[in-house]
């Protein structure tokens, strides 16, 4: 997820004000693990808004990102340039609003996450580095983060890219745990309540 999120970003903090490319595998929603040669990355919408004075760049109107390791669609994707003649062309600031959906593949697992608002935070503070996702939702439809390990809801749900830690708040997660194989029962410690 890391290297998605970031690669994706800082990509389309590069190109943001150049327009727009349609992407070839991800647009079919067929995300590879494998890196390819080069980061093709692609962005769709109806409508983009780029503001050189305020370096930032808007994208609205079913908007689609995609890349080799995944793809993420919203309604709408702000991104905070960095300042002009800036020699790190990484986006300090990015937040995708509305119906957010993002699939990515890591460690051959696909992950599905969806959420009404992700915001990427990007700052070094006194050579500390931030850099961090937090997946919202609301109080009826959290932040919620599947794969085939379980389901984990939160509000929010916080993913910190430097630390690798996953934390939230108001959790509910649910497990698959694979049943165990003695003597024809369940094992497993948290199947407490699966009892045959």
């Amino acid at each position: 997820m890391k290297r998605f999120l970031i690669l994706l970003l800082a990509a389309i903090g590069a190109t943001a004000a150049w327009g727009q490319t349609n992407a070839t595998n991800a647009a079919a929603g067929k995300p590879t693990e494998q890196k390819p040669a080069q980061q093709e990355i692609g962005l769709t919408s109806g409508h983009f808004i780029y503001d050189g004075g305020k370096r930032v760049v808007i994208y609205f109107d079913h908007v689609v990102v995609t890349n080799f390791q995944g793809r993420l669609t919203c309604e709408r994707l702000t991104i905070d340039l960095p300042p002009e003649g800036s020699t790190n062309n990484q986006p300090t600031n990015a937040v995708a609003e509305t119906n957010v959906v993002i699939n990515f593949i890591n460690k051959g697992d696909t992950n599905h996450v969806t959420c009404d608002r992700a915001v990427y935070a990007y700052s070094v503070v006194n050579a500390v580095t931030n850099n961090t996702i937090t997946f919202h939702g609301s109080t009826n439809s959290p932040a919620e983060v599947q794969n085939s390990k379980g389901t984990t809801t939160g509000e929010p749900l916080v993913y910190d890219l430097v630390s690798g830690q996953f934390s939230g708040v108001n959790t509910v997660m649910h497990f698959l745990v694979p049943s165990g194989t003695g003597n024809g029962t369940n094992s497993s410690p948290l199947n407490l309540f699966n009892a045959h």
